[in-house]
C-alpha cells in the first residue's frame, strides 16, 4: 500500500437544515482544521457526517461548541494509486484474513491517488494485513 495509517473519524450528527454543510465545515475551517475525508448523509430530518480530519481533537471540540453531538471512532485510511482493481484487491486481502468491512468510502481527486477509509471489525489487524 502507497500510505496506511490508523486515524479518528469524527461522527457528527446535526439538523438536515440548508446551509449545514458549509455551518460545519467553515466551523473546522475557522478551528485551522482540515478535512482530508468526508461522507456526509442527511436522514431522518438529520445530517450525519464522517469527517477525518488533520486534527481529531481540535475539529470535536470546535463542533461541540456548536451544540452537535460528535462521536470519535477509529478507522483506517489507505492512500492507493489510482487504477482498476485497488478497492478489490484491499478488500480480497482483508476478506482472506477475516475482516470485516463495516463501511469504507473514498475518492480520487484525478492525480494519481486515491484516499479510501475503512471502519472494519478489527483495525488493528486490518492494518498488519494491508503493510
Amino acid at each position: 500500500m502507497t500510505h496506511l495509517s490508523e486515524e479518528t473519524e469524527l461522527t457528527v450528527t446535526t439538523p438536515d437544515e440548508p446551509g449545514i454543510f458549509g455551518r460545519v465545515l467553515g466551523t473546522l475551517a475557522n478551528a485551522g482544521v482540515n478535512v482530508k475525508a468526508l461522507y456526509v448523509y442527511s436522514e431522518a430530518d438529520q445530517g450525519h457526517f464522517h469527517l477525518v480530519t488533520s486534527d481529531a481533537k481540535k475539529a470535536e471540540t470546535a463542533l461541540r461548541t456548536l451544540g452537535y453531538k460528535v462521536k470519535a471512532k477509529k478507522i483506517i485510511t489507505v492512500l492507493v494509486t489510482d487504477r482498476i482493481g485497488a478497492g478489490a484487491e484491499i478488500g480480497a486481502l482483508l476478506g482472506n484474513a477475516v475482516i470485516d468491512i463495516r463501511y469504507s468510502y473514498g475518492s480520487s481527486a484525478g492525480e494519481g491517488k486515491t484516499l479510501l477509509v475503512f471502519h472494519t471489525s478489527n483495525n488493528r489487524k486490518a492494518v498488519d494485513t494491508l503493510k
